[in-house]
């Protein structure tokens, strides 16, 4: 039975389509004498399926394709029907260059081991089997979600385009529709009413002296010399005389020198008592 050839509808860019038909591969031959021939007619719309102009391209792609696109194995080699469903599959994505070609032929591939897991799985007897080819399969699909995503970001070349189609104008409002250039004068009066910020890189520094002896390197306030932890707004920074660091005065320099007196005063005393009771 022969099959016949479809024509397939491919979209290039936004509102343009195109005619544009799969190649056809032929076999000959059985086992380690097997081949795969092509039509010499069809042989420049195989190299322009893979988007690209170069034969040798092209038959790296269609290998590909074979080697792990098509369902077959060393022994039995796959058959002309499999690798033409891929090609077709690949012409459906519509390559417009050699990297679209090589996204193309991979989200092939890996949609056809997705599925190949998905058939495992569901003849699955025992769980282990399950979950590897459950596994298996949930990692192809991510993949082949992110093959999309890759192709996609690359067409659009990181560009977005918002394309407004309906507009709704109710009672009392007002809309322009259309591209608006300001007047020369407007552009400038909003730059200039827009408010001028300073980099903090480039403010001026509080200074004040830190508990590890650094100098604070905070902003100051704004019309002060320091920052708002140390002074620069009312009601903060210590006190005058830095009374806050006294708390029962013991470790102050007056008390240490009066208990070093006193220390001195027990031992002159002790010293005149022991020379008192020294017997004659």
């Amino acid at each position: 039975m022969e099959h016949q050839s479809q024509e397939i509808r491919i979209s290039s860019e936004p509102g343009e389509h195109r005619e544009k038909k799969a190649p056809k591969i032929t076999q000959s031959g059985h086992g380690k004498s097997l081949k795969y021939d092509i039509e010499p007619a069809e042989v420049l719309q195989l190299v322009s399926v893979f988007g690209t102009a170069e034969p040798d391209f092209a038959s790296l792609m269609l290998s590909a394709i074979i080697d792990a696109g098509a369902d077959g194995s060393p022994s039995r080699p796959p058959g002309y029907e499999h690798i033409n469903r891929a090609l077709a599959a690949v012409t459906g994505i519509g390559a417009q260059d050699e990297i679209e070609g090589m996204l193309a032929t991979q989200m092939v591939i890996t949609h056809i081991a997705a599925v190949s897991a998905l058939r495992r799985l569901n003849g699955s007897q025992t769980v282990s089997v399950q979950d590897s080819n459950g596994n298996l399969a949930v990692k192809l699909l991510r993949t082949f979600t992110m093959q999309v995503e890759a192709l996609q970001r690359y067409r659009g070349k990181g560009q977005q385009k918002v394309t407004v189609e309906h507009v709704h104008v109710h009672a009392g409002g007002q809309a322009i529709v259309g591209a608006v250039h300001p007047q020369p004068g407007e552009e400038l009066k909003e730059q200039a009413d827009a408010p001028r910020g300073i980099t903090i890189n480039r403010m001026l520094r509080c200074g004040a002296r830190t508990r590890s002896g650094n100098a604070c390197r905070s902003p100051a306030v704004r019309g002060k010399r320091r920052c708002r932890m140390h002074g620069g707004v009312a009601g903060t920074g210590a006190p005058v005389g830095n009374k806050n660091a006294l708390r029962h005065g013991y470790y102050t320099a007056e008390a240490i020198a009066r208990r070093r007196s006193f220390r001195q005063l027990i031992r002159v005393s002790r010293a005149t008592l022991a020379e008192l009771n020294k017997p004659d």
